[in-house]
């Protein structure tokens, strides 16, 4: 997993490298992917070009051949770790072909976005 940051946020110490441990232990590869963190203006470029509404939101997942990228502006969610994580944790799972969309494979996808949010509080706290 590959990581890019463009929006001027900091993450705090130990966020990428808890997130990274938690997904190898849940044998998630990340082989390919890149995970972006925007500007909401960018987020918002984003929004209108693929989807046509020039809105911000909290993450994108494109994936295109063998090249996967989850973009998450992290000022749409108040720069909260924890909520951060999450989109981390869900658009990795798009990523990777989980989809929520899909009334039958909804569970599977939300049990596991769960354990890995609580692989996350339990290894990341409240900081």
């Amino acid at each position: 997993m590959e990581i890019v940051n463009l929006s001027g946020w900091n993450p705090p110490e130990g966020f990428v490298n808890v997130i990274e441990d938690i997904l190898r232990g849940f044998e998630i590869d990340t082989e390919g992917i890149t995970v972006a963190f925007v500007t909401g203006d960018y987020m918002a470029e984003l929004k209108e070009r693929f989807f046509g509404e020039r809105r911000t939101t909290d993450v994108l997942t494109f994936v295109y051949d063998d090249v996967k990228e989850v973009v998450i502006c992290p000022s749409h969610l108040n720069y909260d770790p924890h909520e951060i994580a999450r989109r981390v944790f869900h658009g990795i799972l798009h990523a990777i072909g989980y989809d929520h969309k899909v009334k039958s494979k909804a569970p599977k996808m939300e049990r596991l976005e769960s354990e890995l949010m609580k692989a996350f509080r339990e290894r990341y706290g409240n900081r």
